[in-house]
């Protein structure tokens, strides 16, 4: 009867065993499902975060263009001015060289 006791005892141990490794098997689908869900999640979460990110630089970007094209075109308008300026003052004298020279055509 000790040599059937004990065949009994190796059978049942083993599985004992074999269930364990099943549940071993079945607990390492359920991690590593989760790990990839999860996994899934944290990338959309940083692709999601990039993105804002990315917008960001790119709104700032744009306002800094904004306010240096706005700084270029006033200096363009007060060069344009001052060139404006000069030109009408150039064209008095112009003007009154003109004259002159006509009176003393004209006296000649």
């Amino acid at each position: 009867m000790k040599k059937e006791e004990t065949l009994h005892r190796i059978k049942e141990t083993e599985e004992e065993v074999r269930s364990a490794k099943e549940l071993a098997l079945q607990e390492k689908e359920r991690i590593l499902r989760t790990a990839r869900r999860d996994a899934l999640e944290l990338r959309e979460a940083l692709l999601a975060e990039a993105e804002q990110r990315y917008q960001a630089i790119v709104r700032d970007a744009e306002a800094s263009i904004d306010r240096e094209k706005e700084r270029l075109l006033d200096e363009g308008r007060r060069q344009a001015a001052a060139l404006k300026a000069n030109g009408a003052a150039n064209l008095d004298r112009a003007v009154q060289r003109l004259v002159e020279k006509f009176k003393g055509a004209v006296h000649a």
